[in-house]
């Protein structure tokens, strides 16, 4: 399952996530591919260590069940 949260600040070397339920996570910058900015969604994998290329692979198949949709 992938997570859904937004970048609600960036302070310094750390940047905010809060999920659709009101829960905040704080993450270094560098744990964030790409440009983060304020307002952006994101998505969060939970995945065990060992198992992070299944994780990336059930992130791709959501986002290509998403798009399809559409």
């Amino acid at each position: 399952m992938t997570l859904k949260a937004k970048i609600s600040s960036i302070e310094g070397e750390r940047v905010v996530l809060v999920f659709e339920d009101g829960q905040a996570l704080t993450v270094p910058v560098t744990a964030v591919e790409g440009l983060p900015k304020v307002g952006q969604e994101v998505a969060v994998i939970a995945a065990v260590l060992g198992s992070e290329d299944a994780g990336r692979k059930k992130l791709a198949q959501d986002l290509l069940n998403e798009l399809l949709k559409a």
